[in-house]
């Protein structure tokens, strides 16, 4: 009975950003309105999404600890979608809507199948940089001012995602921004 109290109460607290969550691993998550955090990883797979339980703007410094089995790691904050290891072209990162729509980049996609990598997604007013441990792989300077959206993970066309961590920092960024984006990638 008390572990179905913890899920009743985490699909309630996850459902205002359209969380859907899969599997006995997922009970185990701790909550926080800026970070999720599970030791043995919360397993998606299908329509599954996890995403955080508010929104965010600019600037912020997302760090995302998740591994896929094979394909298909899929973000989005300040784009409908970032691929990584798409399954059509595995080494090109995929960038779907928001200011870099269709700015996808040849040899940026590739991550290890099976293995943890950590993602820093950085965000401000007027840019964006992803780092995978602690390697920069794609960043554009646009207008990002306007996002107020929850950050998301998850699978796609039959691949198995598992997120070990969700974190978000509210970074504060001064009127000469883009500030030394690359000191963030190493936090």
């Amino acid at each position: 009975m008390k572990w179905i109290k913890k899920v009743v109460w985490l699909v309630l607290l996850l459902a205002p950003c359209g969380v859907t969550i899969a599997g006995p691993a997922s009970w185990e998550a701790r909550l926080t309105p800026d970070s999720i955090t599970s030791y043995r990883g919360i397993v998606l797979q299908g329509d599954d999404r996890l995403s955080t339980p508010k929104s965010f703007r600019p600037p912020v410094a997302i760090s995302i600890v998740a591994k896929t089995d094979s394909h298909n790691l899929r973000l989005s904050y300040a784009a409908d979608q970032v691929v990584f290891n798409w399954e059509v072209n595995p080494a090109q990162l995929r960038v779907d809507g928001g200011p870099a729509d269709g700015l996808h980049k040849d040899g940026a996609g590739a991550i290890p199948a099976g293995k943890f990598v950590t993602i820093r997604w950085v965000v401000t007013p007027r840019h964006q940089a992803i780092y995978v441990d602690n390697e920069l792989r794609f960043e554009h300077s646009g207008d990002y001012s306007g996002i107020n959206h929850c950050i998301s993970v998850f699978p796609a066309a039959g691949s198995i995602v598992t997120v070990k961590s969700i974190n978000v920092e509210q970074m504060a960024m001064s009127s000469t921004e883009p500030a030394n984006l690359g000191s963030l990638a190493h936090k």
